[in-house]
Order: structure tokens, then C-alpha cells, then sequence
């Protein structure tokens, strides 16, 4: 899907892991917003609204397909605890 204009705000498709997710962009008090939705494979009944902000464009576009694996449960990059004992790291 090629981003396009819609009431204001410029929408796009980011794919994580097959999953394709609709993102809208648009300019907020913070900078910019994306906002997306999730539903986990196999569910009917549940969706996930998650909204993050940044300073800039280029940042939220970025930060968005973290984001998505993250919600699905994915690691990001390092564990933040140690497995073996619950530690931080």
C-alpha cells in the first residue's frame, strides 16, 4: 500500500511477522501520533489500541514495527529482566 492522505492524518501499512497492521499518522501537541490496532491471531473479541507519540515523523514511523512485536509479545532487541531470576538487567 503506497501512505495516503486521509482527513488529515497520513495513512499507511506496516508489516511485522506477516501481520499487516494500518497506521495512521498525524500531528498531536507532542509532535506526532501513530495509532494502530492489534488483534491476536485466532481471536474475534479482542483488540489492542495502542497510541505512542514522537518528535518527529521519521520517529514514530520507526518506532511503530517495535512497537507492534512488542504488544505481540515479541522480545525488543534484549529481555529487560534476566530469565533465570527475574532480575533487571
Amino acid at each position: 500500500m503506497t501512505p495516503r492522505l486521509e482527513d488529515g492524518a497520513i495513512v499507511d501499512e506496516v508489516t511485522v511477522d506477516a501481520q499487516v497492521t494500518t497506521v495512521r499518522y498525524s500531528r498531536c501537541p507532542a509532535g506526532w501520533q501513530a495509532t494502530f490496532e492489534l488483534r491476536p491471531p485466532g481471536t474475534d473479541d479482542l483488540t489492542v489500541v495502542h497510541r505512542l507519540v514522537a518528535s518527529t515523523l521519521a520517529d514514530a514511523r520507526s518506532a511503530v514495527p517495535g512497537a507492534i512485536s512488542y504488544l505481540m509479545g515479541a522480545p525488543v532487541d534484549e529481555p529487560y529482566y534476566d530469565e533465570d531470576d527475574r532480575i533487571p538487567t
